[in-house]
C-alpha cells in the first residue's frame, strides 16, 4: 500500500538491521552494533522507526543473553525469523511488514553505525528535492568494500572515475551500490516485489535488488561519507548457499532479457538445466523454429561438445554498455527462453582471466587496455574462443579529429592496445565496408554484420490526427557532432516559428540553445541504459530528428544507428549527404538529405514541419524498411552464423598463428 511522503520532510525513516551470520564469530560485532544503535536512536529528534531482525533461535538466544535487551529501544520493533533462514533478503522481507514510513534503509553486523546516523539527512535531502524523487539515493562506497576476488569488480567513490549515478548497464557489470550507505522508497520496495530469497542469492541479494531497480529508473549517488560495512560476498554466514557470481550474474542477465520483469529472482530459476531440457524448451519458441535448419544443427552441436549452455563473456569499458546492448545484448534476449547460451558482462580493466576460464567465447567489445591484451593472450594460450568488435575506425580517427590524435594514433597505447587484440582474436566483427577494408591487413578474420535495433524496445507511435498535432518536435538524439549547421537550423526555426519546439538528448545541451526559451526547448541528458533511452526518446515522440555527419573516412566508417533509431522511434529524419546514410535513406521516401548549408538543413526540415501527412509517410516506410532488413529479429541468423562460425572454427595454435585475413559478410 502507498505510503504517505508528507513526513519525509520531517526525515523519519526506517532502519532495518540484519542479526545473521555465524554467532560465534560475529556475536562481537552485533553487540557493538546494538550499542551504537541504541545511542544513536535515543537521541534521533524524527519519528524514525528501527526494526531489528532476528535470524533464528540461535541468534534469539543470543538477544536473550544480552544485559539491555534491543526490545527497549525507543520506538524499536524486534522481528525474530521463525526458523534460521541464512538468507538477508528473506529477513528484509519479513521486517517490510513493520514498515510505517515511506523511506527504508538497511545496516548489518560491521556497518559504521554513527557514519549511517550522520548521513540520515542527506540521504532523505534527496527525496524531499524539487521535482520528482528518486526511487532510491545512496552514498559513496567505504574503501574498505574494495573487491578481494576477480569477479566481484568492486569500485570505491570518489575516485573511480565513474560518474555520480549507478547507471543499470555498469551494474551488470559491478556491484557498485552500498547497502548500508542507501535509502531507498518503500513504494519502490513494493513495486519490485521485495528481495530475491533463492538460496543462490544468498550474497548477492542486494546487488540483484539493485539491478533491478535501476532497469527503469536512475539510483541516485550522493557525496556522502562512504560507510564501512562486510561485503555480503564474503560475510561470515552460519551456513553458505551462494552460487558462484559468474552463475548469478549470467542468470541475473538473462532474466534481465524479460521485458518489464520486476519480481525477484527465484531458486528455481537459477537451478541448472541439461542440454536435454533445453533443446526441448528451444523448440517451443517461434524464433527458434523460424531459423533456418542448418542455422540450428550448428547451434545445437556448438553446445553438444560440453553437454551445457554456451558461455559467453563480454568485455568492455564502462562506455561501451550501449554499443555491447546494440551488437550483442539485443540477440542474447530474442534467444534467452532456447536456454542454449549464458551470458554476462565484465569491466576489461578489472577482470581477470579467472573470470574467463570456463567460457566458451569471449567477445572484446572495443577493447583497447593493458589488461585487455593480457586477457585475449591468456585466452589464446588457453583455447578459448575470442572475437573482436569494433564499430567505429579508430585508424582513421586520429588523424582526422586532431582531438584523439594522442589517443588513437600510431604508438599510442590504446591505439596499439586495440591492434594487438585484432591481431590475435580468432575473428573481429565489424559493421562497415570501409572499417572491413582497413581491418583486414590486421585481423586474422574479419566478418560483418549489418547493424540492428531492437523494435520491442519503441513499440509503434499510435496514430494522431492532424488537428491534435499542432506543434511539431524537432531535434537531435545523440553524442554532439561536429557539423553544427545542424543545430543552427534548429535554433533559427525555433526563433521564427511559435508551432515548433526542440527536444534533445545528447550528453551536453549545445551552446546553440541556450538563447532560447527554456520553454521552448526539452533537454534530457544521455542514458547509459538503452532501454530508458529508447523509453525516453519514444516518450518525447519527436517528429523530425536531424542526423548530421561529416565527410571523412572516420565518419563514413560509422554505423546508421541514427538512421534507425529515428525510424524506430516514429520521427522522420534529415541526414547529411553523405556516408554512411546515402547507403540506407532513399531520398523522400525515407528520409530527406541536407547539404552543408545552413540554408540547406532549414529548407530540409522546414518543409517536413510543412508536410506532416508526407512526413508521416516518410516515417512509416522507414519503420517499414528498418522491421525488413535491420530489426533485431530480421539479424538474428546472420547474428548467429557468426558465433558458430567462431565457435565451430577450433582454437588457434598459439598466439601468434596467422589466419586467412579474409573478409566475410555475413547476411543470412
Amino acid at each position: 500500500m502507498p505510503r504517505s511522503t508528507a513526513n519525509i520532510q520531517s526525515g523519519a525513516v526506517t532502519t532495518i538491521a540484519l542479526l545473521v551470520g555465524d554467532v560465534a564469530r560475529l556475536g562481537a560485532r552485533a553487540a557493538d552494533m546494538l550499542v551504537a544503535l541504541r545511542y544513536f536512536a535515543e537521541r534521533d529528534t524524527t519519528a524514525s522507526q528501527l526494526v531489528i531482525v532476528v535470524d533464528g533461535p540461535e541468534w534469539q538466544d543470543w538477544v536473550n543473553g544480552l544485559t539491555e535487551s534491543p526490545a527497549s529501544i525507543s520506538r524499536t520493533t524486534i522481528v525474530t525469523m521463525s526458523a534460521t533462514s541464512h538468507l538477508p533478503g528473506a529477513m528484509v522481507n519479513r521486517a517490510c511488514e513493520f514498515v510505517r514510513t515511506p523511506l527504508v534503509g538497511m545496516v548489518s553486523i560491521g556497518a559504521e553505525i554513527s557514519t549511517w546516523y550522520a548521513n540520515l539527512a542527506g540521504l532523505t535531502a534527496a527525496f524531499s528535492a524539487e521535482g520528482v524523487p528518486p526511487g532510491m539515493a545512496s552514498g559513496y562506497r567505504g574503501a574498505g568494500e574494495a573487491r578481494t576476488a576477480a569477479n566481484e569488480s568492486f569500485f570505491t567513490h570518489p575516485d573511480d572515475a565513474f560518474s555520480s549515478d549507478y547507471p543499470h548497464a555498469w551494474l551488470q557489470m559491478l556491484d557498485l551500490v552500498p547497502m548500508s550507505n542507501s535509502m531507498i522508497s518503500a513504494d519502490l520496495i513494493g513495486t519490485l516485489g521485495g528481495f530475491s530469497e533463492a538460496p543462490a542469492m544468498q550474497a548477492m541479494w542486494w546487488w540483484e535488488f539493485t539491478l533491478r531497480a535501476s532497469r527503469n529508473q536512475v539510483i541516485v549517488s550522493l557525496p556522502l561519507q562512504p560507510i564501512p560495512m562486510i561485503s555480503w560476498h564474503h560475510f561470515p554466514f552460519a551456513v553458505f548457499m551462494a552460487e558462484s557470481v559468474d552463475q548469478n550474474i549470467r542468470t541475473m542477465m538473462r532474466l534481465g532479457g524479460e521485458r518489464g520483469r520486476q519480481r525477484p529472482m527465484r531458486q528455481d530459476e537459477a537451478a541448472t538445466r541439461t542440454l536435454a531440457s533445453d533443446v526441448a524448451m528451444a523448440a517451443q519458441h517461434k524464433t527458434w523454429r523460424d531459423l533456418p535448419v542448418g542455422l540450428r544443427q550448428r547451434l545445437l552441436k556448438a553446445a553438444a561438445k560440453k553437454q551445457a549452455p554456451l558461455k559467453i563473456a563480454v568485455l568492455g569499458g564502462v562506455n561501451e554498455p550501449a554499443h555491447n546492448q546494440l551488437c550483442f545484448f539485443n540477440f542474447f534476449a530474442r534467444m534467452r527462453d532456447w536456454n542454449l547460451l549464458t551470458w554476462r558482462s565484465l569491466l576489461d580493466e578489472r577482470a581477470t582471466i579467472i573470470d574467463l576460464v570456463d567460457c566458451d567465447l569471449v567477445i572484446f567489445s572495443r577493447v583497447r587496455s593493458d589488461n585487455g591484451v593480457a586477457l585475449i593472450k591468456a585466452c589464446a594460450e588457453r583455447k578459448i574462443h575470442t572475437l573482436y568488435m569494433l564499430d567505429d575506425n579508430w585508424f582513421w580517427l586520429g588523424r582526422e579529429w586532431q582531438e584523439y590524435a594522442d589517443i588513437f594514433a600510431p604508438g599510442k597505447k590504446p591505439y596499439e592496445n586495440f591492434l594487438s587484440c585484432v591481431r590475435l582474436a580468432d575473428a573481429t566483427l565489424t559493421y562497415s565496408a570501409p572499417l572491413a577494408e582497413d581491418l583486414a591487413p590486421f585481423a586474422r578474420r574479419v566478418m560483418t554484420l549489418p547493424t540492428n535495433v531492437d523494435l520491442q524496445m519503441f513499440p509503434p507511435r499510435p496514430a494522431m490526427s492532424a488537428a491534435a498535432n499542432t506543434i511539431t518536435v524537432i531535434g537531435y538524439v545523440g553524442s554532439l557532432r561536429k557539423n553544427m549547421l545542424a543545430f543552427d537550423a534548429l535554433v533559427n526555426l525555433a526563433k521564427r516559428r511559435a508551432d515548433v519546439s526542440i527536444f534533445v538528448m545528447s550528453n551536453v545541451l549545445p551552446a546553440e540553445f541556450a538563447e532560447l526559451p527554456a520553454d521552448r526547448v526539452h533537454f534530457e541528458p544521455y542514458q547509459f541504459n538503452y532501454e530508458a533511452y529508447a523509453a525516453m526518446v519514444t516518450h518525447r515522440a519527436p517528429d523530425v530528428l536531424v542526423a548530421p555527419v561529416g565527410h571523412t573516412r572516420f565518419e563514413a566508417s560509422k554505423c546508421p544507428n541514427k538512421f534507425l533509431e529515428i525510424s524506430a522511434c516514429g520521427a522522420t529524419g534529415v541526414y547529411s549527404r553523405a556516408e554512411p546514410y546515402l547507403s540506407y535513406v532513399v531520398e523522400s521516401e525515407t528520409g530527406v538529405f541536407a547539404d552543408d548549408t545552413l540554408e540547406a538543413w532549414t529548407a530540409a526540415i522546414e518543409s517536413l514541419i510543412d508536410a506532416p501527412a508526407k512526413r508521416r509517410q516518410m516515417a512509416a516506410r522507414a519503420r517499414e524498411q528498418v522491421a525488413s532488413h535491420y530489426a533485431t529479429a530480421a539479424v538474428l541468423p546472420a547474428f548467429l552464423n557468426v558465433l558458430v562460425d567462431v565457435l565451430s572454427d577450433g582454437a588457434r595454435d598459439g598466439p601468434d598463428a596467422v589466419g586467412d585475413r579474409s573478409i566475410h559478410s555475413v547476411t543470412e
